[in-house]
């Protein structure tokens, strides 16, 4: 039997037998972070129809991932996932520390009578009062999915947060997850959309996650309870 070098096809880099997952048949580069499907299997496919997905395809369930809810209607389903993760508690720090430096400022500038000072802080104060929504919001919101056979609904609270989503069942052709990477001074970010393509080969961002497993589970429930059949899609996450 011929032995083939896995490389990642993202940056070359070769893959080891710790990067491969056989069960889901997948693969993650450890160099740039990058994950694909493994080609020749089920997940390998590459798609060339005209709404950019293959005939239908039979994947490994997703099972349920920590940080999200299901209730089942029977005609409906309601996902919920909550904001709160560890991060928000280091944001609180900064918050109370960033806030507190600026109050600490207009206090100064009022009792020295220097409006002008006062006024140069206006800037980190809007920065202050935006992080602190952000940081409550962190702590206190949720994001709901829900589904049934007319539409799909996308909706965040209870504190206001832009995102909103009402998209009629009849218009979404496919759902696909698709893994997005940013670099930055910290190295490389990686995000995971939950992507609607629409008939007529036009595509929305349904919304965007830090967890691969959350947004495949969202596509593969969302795909059941409206009656989806999966295809694979061009570029998307593998399962």
């Amino acid at each position: 039997m011929e032995l083939i070098e896995l490389r990642c096809k993202n940056c070359g880099a070769v893959l080891t037998a710790d990067n491969v997952d056989m069960t889901r048949a997948i693969a993650r580069c450890e160099h740039c972070g990058a994950l694909f499907a493994l080609a020749g299997t089920e997940g390998g496919a590459e798609t060339a129809a005209a709404q950019g997905a293959e005939p239908a395809v039979k994947r490994r369930d997703v099972p349920m991932p920590k940080g999200l809810t299901v209730v089942d209607f029977g005609t409906s389903i309601e996902i919920t996932r909550r904001w709160f993760c560890p991060l928000f508690l280091f944001l609180l720090v900064f918050c109370v520390i960033w806030n507190g430096f600026v109050l600490v400022w207009h206090g100064m500038a009022l009792v020295m009578g220097a409006g002008f000072m006062s006024c140069f802080g206006l800037l980190h104060t809007a920065v202050g009062i935006g992080l602190a929504y952000y940081v409550v919001a962190g702590f206190v919101n949720s994001t709901k999915i829900c589904a049934d056979r007319s539409q799909v609904e996308v909706r965040h609270g209870p504190l206001p947060w832009p995102g909103a989503k009402n998209i009629p069942a009849g218009q979404i052709a496919q759902i696909y997850c698709r893994e997005t990477i940013s670099h930055g001074k910290n190295g490389p970010q990686y995000r995971y959309r939950v992507e609607i393509v629409r008939k007529g080969n036009t595509r929305w961002t349904l919304l965007t996650l830090d967890d691969a497993d959350q947004a495949l589970y969202i596509e593969q429930e969302l795909e059941r309870h409206l009656g989806i059949e999966d295809r694979s899609v061009h570029g998307e996450l593998p399962r």
